[in-house]
């Protein structure tokens, strides 16, 4: 059936679609979907001959009036404007829309926001150790250079001792 080969495609279109961070949302090419979805409306209305005109075409887009002229006889075009009340629905999901796009973008800088001071926080914990050790190394330098001799470890655990104290005063 020509049917499930296209919604195998529009499935497809949505897992190779674009994952955005920290939500469960996914970006997809509108255009093709919805092309995909006019040609699934063209095989369950018109049968298979009728499917086959569709898929078969160019690759176009099928929203396009110049390709619906070529598939879709005029008889079965529906020309039809939209009631004053339709228009103020419709404007009022475009607003609902964009508020749940806005709070959605928020939602992600926000994760992003504590992510970067997350990682920063470490950064700055690693940059603390890695100077303590530098400040002890550079005192243990002035002290043997004061003194004017170097000590001979017996061993290299004597080293590692003697690295540890000083690192802890």
């Amino acid at each position: 059936m020509e049917i499930l080969g296209l919604l195998d495609t529009l499935e497809a279109l949505i897992l190779d679609g674009f994952k955005i961070p920290l939500t469960s949302k996914t970006l997809v090419n509108e255009e093709r979907v919805l092309a995909l979805i006019d040609k699934i409306r063209l095989v369950a209305q018109g049968g298979e001959d009728f499917a086959k005109k569709a898929i078969d075409r160019d690759k176009r887009p099928l929203t396009r009036p110049d390709v619906l002229d070529e598939v879709v006889p005029k008889k079965e075009k529906a020309v039809r404007t939209p009631q004053k009340g339709e228009t103020q629905d419709v404007e009022g999901k475009a607003i609902e829309v964009l508020q749940q796009a806005y709070q959605i973008a928020k939602e992600v800088r926000n994760g992003a926001d504590k992510y970067a001071d997350d990682v920063l926080g470490n950064l700055e914990a690693t940059s603390s150790r890695i100077l303590r050790s530098i400040r002890a190394g550079r005192d243990r330098l002035a002290r043997v250079i004061k003194e004017g001799k170097t000590e001979e470890p017996k061993s290299v655990s004597d080293i590692l001792k003697k690295g540890k104290k000083e690192t802890e005063s």
